[in-house]
């Protein structure tokens, strides 16, 4: 291999040639280009419109997951759900405004109570959505898809998003609170100042709502006061401030002449927050034992803005936790009608759920570290979710059935008695109030003895009672119509609740036996 050299030969003893600049000068030309310098890591840790882009699809098709999770629960109108409809409403307990109401019967009058519960998932996907966005702006995209991710599939956010109650519309205007709230924290005063009336507005719709205006106040001097003054940050929390103060007032002055129906036990109470918050609680306070512990991750070893102080991150941990943590005291506090006590869950999961987010990041660790984690986690909280959800969705009888046997028995002149006649009006096509009569509703004087005085004389022409009962009075009756012998029961509807297969008996009077023909005919 030869190399090919230049030499400079000048003559001998002539003169020197003048000295010319870049004589030698290379062949090779500069690029076109310009390489930049190498950053210090492999990724921006800044926004972009790639990043922004992918959580949104990811976010699209969490919220579709979650309100086909939710119509996917089938079931009769539940009394809860009659209570909030037109013509239906008993006056007995109100647990809101009108505002719901009228909301409701339009929807009602033209898409009937399916389109009034389409509604409801349509609000709690929004409410999903603006959880997200606050998270997001609040920690990064990872924190906020998996908060939105936990809550979608929690039971209390599908059942209620397949309920037609006012507790859907009351979740997602406390969301809209919460998201006007972090986004004034260093913004405009206007979000903040909004954030007052939606606030109040949501504790209109819904009484109980109330219970958690303490912590998006606090949340609200939070996220200010690390980026403005103490007294700016006053400002910017005084509208949430008078809307809370308003919205107790109204609370006591809207409660005060309510019956409230009878509160569950407050074992009952810790035994179902247990079993359906448990698991999500557990990665929340996980979260926001290793968000004190530390801020970052470590993914972005030179960030721009210095991180916010231990005391700071703990007070924030306890403003989105502490609803959740409290729920059982909280829902000792909050009318609720029947059984479905459990949905009410939803408001306090709605803010922890931003911590649930941090803690299922950090399991999963800095760089997708540990995708199983994740994996495991995502598992566990969907199975939990439908499981539970589905549970919870049948704890009421499905009265399509009965009433469409009820219809081919009942007369304009005949007398009926039931355990409850109101849920079989909804579905019934030849219903008429003035011939149902309740059983709580039959005079009880001396025990028992005006109802079986009254099933002696034949004086109800068909009864309807679910089996097994559930109340003296239901008991009752069904001894006195299996021991009189007046009454014999025509069919039985099996119906599921919860887990167990129920009946309802339905009774008829005995037809007349016919008269012994006579000797000789």
């Amino acid at each position: 291999m030869t190399t090919e050299t230049s030499f400079d030969i000048r003559p001998v003893g002539g003169e020197p040639e003048p000295e010319q600049p870049n004589k030698y000068r290379s062949n090779v030309r500069p690029a076109p280009y310009r390489i930049p310098a190498a950053p210090p890591i492999a990724w921006a840790p800044g926004n972009s419109a790639r990043r922004a882009w992918l959580s949104r699809f990811v976010l699209m098709a969490l919220l579709l997951l979650q309100a086909l999770l939710s119509l996917r629960l089938n079931n009769s109108a539940s009394p809860g759900e009659l209570q909030t409809l037109p013509d239906f409403r008993t006056g007995d307990f109100f647990t809101g405004s009108s505002l719901y109401p009228t909301i409701a019967g339009a929807v009602y009058g033209g898409l009937g109570i399916g389109g009034v519960r389409f509604l409801s998932a349509v609000f709690m996907v929004c409410a999903t959505g603006l959880l997200y966005s606050w998270t997001t702006r609040l920690f990064n995209e990872r924190a906020g898809l998996s908060a939105a991710g936990a809550f979608c599939v929690a039971a209390p956010t599908l059942v209620l998003g397949a309920l037609a109650t006012e507790d859907a519309l009351s979740l997602m205007l406390l969301a809209g609170a919460t998201w006007l709230v972090v986004l004034s924290r260093s913004g405009p005063l206007w979000p903040a100042i909004a954030a007052g009336p939606v606030a109040l507005l949501a504790v209109v719709v819904k009484y109980s709502a109330l219970f958690y205006l303490p912590s998006i106040l606090l949340l609200a001097v939070l996220v200010s006061l690390r980026h403005t003054s103490v007294a700016q940050s006053m400002v910017r929390a005084a509208s949430l401030g008078v809307s809370f103060l308003i919205a107790a007032g109204f609370y006591v002055a809207s409660t005060s002449g309510l019956t409230t129906p009878e509160t569950a036990p407050l074992s009952e109470l810790f035994q179902g927050w247990f079993n359906w918050l448990g698991l999500f609680l557990a990665f929340g306070i996980f979260g926001a034992v290793m968000y004190v512990r530390k801020a970052r991750m470590g993914e972005v070893p030179n960030g721009g803005a210095p991180d916010p102080s231990p005391a700071w991150r703990l007070t924030l941990s306890l403003a989105f936790l502490l609803p959740a943590l409290l729920a059982p005291f909280l829902l000792m506090a909050t009318p609720v009608s029947g059984t479905l006590w459990r949905p009410e869950l939803a408001f306090g999961a709605l803010l922890a759920a931003s911590m649930v987010g941090v803690g299922l990041v950090r399991m999963i660790g800095a760089h997708f570290r540990f995708p199983q984690l994740g994996i495991m986690a995502a598992v566990a909280l969907l199975s939990l979710g439908m499981a539970q959800s589905e549970y919870e969705y049948s704890l009421w009888p499905n009265y399509e059935n009965i009433a469409k046997v009820l219809d081919g028995e009942v007369t304009a002149e005949g007398r009926y008695l039931a355990s409850d006649p109101r849920v079989f009006s909804f579905y019934m096509e030849q219903y008429r109030s003035s011939q149902w009569t309740a059983i709580s509703d039959v005079p009880m004087n001396n025990g028992a003895a005006g109802l079986e005085a009254a099933l002696r004389k034949g004086t109800y022409d068909l009864v309807v009672i679910e089996t097994p009962t559930s109340s003296d009075e239901e008991k009752a009756v069904l001894d006195q119509l299996v021991k009189e012998g007046r009454y014999r029961m025509l069919t039985g509807v099996p119906f599921k609740l919860g887990w167990d297969i129920n009946t309802h008996q339905i009774w008829i009077k005995n037809l007349a036996a016919p008269a012994a023909p006579k000797p000789g005919q």
